[in-house]
């Protein structure tokens, strides 16, 4: 499929402040399930310097720093992303995918921070070693049930602000946002020994909406397969209908913007639009 995406994000500021360096996640990732065919991304105030690189995700973060006082912030982005799966079950695992927990002995340290539960709950892993057992732990049935699950038994709502709720209080729940989801998905795979991440981008979604948002889901590493998404507010695996821009072990290093403002009493209000034209099958 053929993605042309416009996100605009602004932030106003109540009185006159200094900008300090601010770290800006807008550039898709470059892998074999999209490519990057046209990028422009805009800054206003101009920064004073620009400096681009990767972070140890692997995700591309423009760098900023500017001079003076500014009364808002804003950033335009602009790009062309074909996304190149049409099948999300194009791999054959390794052996040692198949069952759970997956033996990551070969992968070693660098699997270790997608394994971590830093806020592990024993309703959560109660949860998960439930789903596990049903399906006789094996590793795409249980990924399957847990998608469809939170799909069919946890209500999706609308939150554009705050950081995920923990995994422990969505399952009291029933219910959050895509962020919210995205989380338990994760600690639920942890909990079972499937290496997992934090992903954020763009989805294909409903396009005649006239409300769009960055939306958040999971994505696993199978050895095998490498990283696959898959989409608990849709209930299935990730195919061809997701643009990832960042993607990482903690949701917090995904966030499309991080900095600070400097200025006594000054307050700030974000206003953003996207905008999501598809074409293709």
């Amino acid at each position: 499929m053929l993605f042309n995406i416009q996100h605009r994000t602004r932030y106003d500021y109540s009185k006159p402040v200094q900008l300090n360096p601010q770290q800006l996640r807008f550039h898709p990732r470059g892998d074999g399930s999209q490519r990057v065919i046209a990028h422009h991304l805009s800054i206003s105030p101009t920064p004073l310097g620009q400096n681009e690189y990767l972070d140890l995700e692997g995700n591309r973060v423009t760098q900023g720093w500017f001079e003076g006082q500014t009364r808002h912030l804003e950033i335009m982005l602009e790009m062309e992303v074909e996304t190149l799966r049409q099948n999300a079950f194009d791999f054959m695992l390794a052996p040692q995918s198949m069952r759970l927990p997956i033996d990551h002995e070969q992968d070693g340290i660098c699997v270790r921070a997608y394994l971590h539960r830093s806020l592990a709950d024993d309703a959560v892993t109660a949860f998960a070693a439930e789903l596990s057992l049903a399906v006789e732990r094996d590793t795409l049935r249980f990924l399957e049930r847990l998608s469809r699950q939170l799909y069919e038994q946890f209500t999706p709502i609308h939150r554009h602000a705050g950081a995920p709720q923990t995994p422990a209080i969505t399952l009291q729940r029933r219910s959050g946002a895509c962020r919210d989801l995205a989380v338990l998905f994760v600690d639920c795979c942890r909990a079972e020994g499937i290496a997992a991440r934090f992903a954020s981008g763009y989805q294909q979604g409903n396009l005649q909406s006239d409300r769009r948002d960055l939306h958040a889901w999971p994505e696993v590493y199978l050895p095998g397969a490498g990283w696959r998404g898959y989409d608990p507010t849709q209930g299935h695996a990730v195919a061809d209908t997701h643009v990832t821009i960042a993607a990482a072990a903690h949701a917090r290093d995904t966030l499309p913007v991080i900095g600070v403002f400097v200025g006594d009493g000054a307050s700030s209000a974000l206003n953003f639009s996207v905008r999501i034209k598809v074409s293709g099958p």
